[in-house]
This record gives structure tokens, sequence and C-alpha cells, in this order.
């Protein structure tokens, strides 16, 4: 495959993925389809924004090439029939939204790099691009973000951002690269939510004087 279809391919999977995410938390809600429309899209595409926004790379993608916005609108609405049979959303949600992070943490490293941007700065860009959308989805569902509950979530997105720029670095092929990297993060992801692994807490005891 050559690598601009292998792009669109997890481009589409990235969109798809993350807009079931938003839909199935809409139904999770008991939203009407607007609503479900609003998370799924929104979470699509959603990180990407911002990175764009942050990187100066305006008018932002969606707006170039909206069938991002028509791909995840579809999605979320081809969604609903799973919440109205009564089908459990908590585990499809889970695993939908892993694959987006994955997805979406190696695709906005890599378009950071396109761009010139250092490693390091390429490397936040892909975890905003991962981690952000879902934290507004969850925002607008009355919902503790996931990034804030222990999970082991953004440090996937984050290992997943530095494996595709080492692969870089070591001239490692472009779909390999892809690949790799995506593989990484959805891996770490999917056996955090397997075994449970939580990120350690850090507790300060209040003084006398703050009672």
């Amino acid at each position: 495959m050559a690598e601009a279809d292998l792009l669109m391919f997890f481009q589409v999977i990235g969109v798809a993925a993350f807009a079931i995410s938003g839909a199935l938390v809409a139904g999770e809600r008991q939203m009407d389809w607007f609503g479900v429309v609003v998370l799924g899209v929104i979470v699509a595409v959603g990180g990407g924004t911002l990175r764009d926004m942050m990187l100066g790379a305006t008018p932002v993608f969606w707006i170039v090439s909206p069938w991002y916005v028509a791909v995840a609108s579809a999605f979320a609405l081809a969604t609903i029939p799973l919440v109205r049979w009564g089908i459990a959303v908590r585990r499809p949600m889970l695993i939908a939204d892993a694959i987006g992070l994955a997805v979406f943490a190696v695709l906005g490293t890599r378009k950071a790099l396109e761009m010139g941007t250092p490693g390091s700065v390429a490397v936040i860009m892909g975890v905003v691009t991962a981690i952000f959308g879902g934290v507004i989805r969850d925002v607008l569902a009355n919902r503790t973000p996931i990034i804030l509950k222990q999970e082991i979530y953004a440090l996937a997105a984050l290992v997943g951002a530095v494996v595709f720029v080492a692969m870089g670095r070591l001239d490692v092929p472009a779909p390999i690269g892809l690949w790799g990297a995506i593989g990484v993060a959805l891996a770490i992801r999917l056996i955090a939510l397997a075994r449970r692994w939580r990120v350690p807490t850090f507790r300060v005891e209040p003084s006398e004087s703050d009672g």
C-alpha cells in the first residue's frame, strides 16, 4: 500500500473510532441524535483543531477537507442502533477510544514533523491531537475526563509519538513507522485497560491550618 493510501486509511480509521466513542458516550448520557453527532464530531476533530491552531496551520484541517466532519457524523449516527439494541457501551467505547488515541497520536506527530517542528514539539502535538477531543467530549457529557482518572491514556499516546519520532530518526520506512508506532500506543492502552493499570497518585496530607 502506498504511503498516501496508508495515511488515508489511518485517517478514516481514527475519525471513525473517535466518532463511535463520542456517540457511545452520548448514548450513555441519553442524548438526542443531534447530541450524538456533536459529541462524535468533536472527539474526532477537536484535538487536531487545537493542534493546527497551536501550529498556525490555518484554516484548520477539517475546514480544508470537510470529509472529516462528514465521516465522523456518519459513523456517529451509525452507532445509534448499537445503543438502541441495548448493547453495553463501556467496553466498545473504550476500545474505539483506544484506537482513535493511537492513530491520532502518531498522525498528529507526523503532521507536526512535516511542518518542521523539532521532535520534542512534534511529540507534544501528537499527544494534543490524541487526547483533547476526548477531553472536550467528556466535559460536554459532564464526565470526568479520562486523563484525570489515573488512566494510562496520555502516556500511551506519548509513547506512540516518541516511537514514531525515533523510527524516523533511524530511517525506518514510513509505512513500518506508522504501523509500529500506532501498534505500540494501542497495545499499551489496551493492556492497561485489561490489567487495570493506573498511574500512581500524588497525595499531600492537608496541614492542620487548612482545616
